[in-house]
């Protein structure tokens, strides 16, 4: 049990971090995903606005690549102080004066009818006039303003005289960026969970180490209290043998009788399951004849069934065989059909059934007064019963089908009570 504490916590620890790292992780992408684009898309304004160049470039010298290159006429000199706003305003977008020299874009300048009259593609040497021309034709078609096709991002700006300038920016470069931040992060957080993997897995000892002595104590105080127990039980069984020679039969003798009958039996199941508890695998586990042991389980209660008026139908495969305790197994059988037959209303039979296809699956079946659908789990939890009534008429102790489901789990299997009418129940154990 403490085991699967473990294992359940680390599994928690590193689940959470996993969603928060991923979480981190696609933020920091997604922002500078949107980032870059935004710049991108500034950038093209900027293109826009000063007729597909740079304002840094002279007027004269728009579409050249080397424009900036050359030497500032008188005109420039005196336009200075003018483009010096406009110049802010590109410092703000984050475009600065060698933004030009770092920038591939093309323009494409388009007639009112739609046909390329203007192609510009000094600024850019990875595509031809044709592949431009292609890109254009496919803008055109495609009807958007603003999109991406290949690695560029595009606008197309419609101007008051019916024509059109499409300026299409590469992002090559910022999608190279991307995938090395994308991969940093990625192994970043990877190395991180695996640094915090190795501390939670060193550290669960300690943290669980309480709850284990605490399991411990709850462990040793049962079979403690078991073996104490059963010394006083002992000998009001035999004074009770004693008295009932000396005083004959009667109801006080009969009912003390019984409660220490019912008292001797739960000791007995308290100390088994604590036993369970404390060795979850025996490791002497052996290949046995499941269905032989199934089938004598069921033939034990074949008389006291047919006894109560109840049909009883074994439908057993046989010559399935598993590797585990036959006297646990056994034991599995007789728990579930016990059960059957005290809480059997008669009203159908009590079907044990034995399979395997690609599992091993037993099923005990049986009809009842009533069954709460949305409390068939609680049926396995210790000293849990449905109906209190009933369980003290039978003497039901409530922890048969706790033993039933830790037998079951020793077994690396699990068991499952469900009911489709509420008026029946079945209990299923799949190995």
């Amino acid at each position: 049990m403490i085991g699967k504490l473990r294992k359940k916590f680390i599994l928690v620890m590193m689940l959470s971090l996993f969603i928060v790292m991923s979480i981190l992780v696609g933020a920091i992408n997604i922002v500078y995903a949107e980032y870059t684009k935004s710049q991108v898309y500034s950038t093209i304004e900027v293109l826009h606005e000063n007729a597909g160049s740079f304002p840094d470039a002279p007027s004269g010298a728009k579409g050249d690549p080397g424009a900036g290159l050359e030497k500032s006429s008188s005109t420039d000199i005196a336009t200075a102080s003018d483009m010096r706003g406009g110049k802010m305003k590109m410092y703000s977008l984050g475009i600065t004066p060698d933004t030009r020299f770092e920038t591939s874009f093309f323009t494409v300048a388009l007639s009112s009818d739609g046909t390329v009259s203007k192609i510009n593609h000094g600024y850019i040497a990875s595509v031809t006039e044709e592949d431009i021309s292609n890109y254009a034709s496919s803008i055109v078609a495609g009807g958007k303003s603003e999109g991406k096709i290949d690695y560029f991002r595009y606008k197309v700006f419609t101007e008051s005289d019916g024509t059109s300038l499409i300026v299409a920016v590469s992002c090559y470069q910022q999608l190279r960026q991307a995938t090395t931040i994308l991969w940093v992060s990625v192994g970043a957080g990877v190395l991180c969970m695996a640094a915090v993997f190795v501390l939670v897995l060193l550290m669960s000892r300690r943290i669980t180490k309480p709850v284990e002595e605490s399991v411990e104590k709850q462990q040793q105080f049962i079979t403690d209290a078991g073996h104490e127990l059963k010394t006083p039980i002992t000998i009001i069984s035999a004074n009770t043998e004693v008295l009932q020679m000396q005083v004959g039969e009667n109801q006080w003798v009969d009912s003390i009788k019984n409660q220490t009958r019912r008292l001797n039996h739960l000791v007995k199941n308290l100390l088994e399951l604590s036993k369970m508890d404390e060795t979850p695998t025996l490791g002497q586990f052996s290949d046995f004849d499941l269905s032989a042991a199934i089938a004598e389980a069921a033939e034990a209660f074949e008389v006291p069934a047919e006894a109560a008026g109840i049909e009883f139908v074994s439908q057993i495969q046989p010559d399935i065989h598993m590797t585990g305790s036959r006297e646990e197994l056994y034991k599995l059988a007789t728990i579930l059909l016990d059960n059957a037959l005290k809480y059997s209303d008669g009203a159908g039979p009590i079907r044990i059934t034995l399979s395997r296809q690609r599992k091993i699956t037993l099923t005990v079946y049986n009809t009842c007064e009533h069954v709460d659908p949305d409390k068939t789990e609680r049926l396995f939890e210790r000293f849990y019963r449905a109906d209190e009534s009933r369980s003290r008429e039978t003497g039901g102790s409530g922890i048969g089908l706790s033993i039933a489901k830790a037998i079951t789990e020793r077994h690396k299997g699990r068991i499952s009570a469900s009911t489709e009418d509420e008026k029946s129940i079945t209990f299923t154990a799949v190995f």
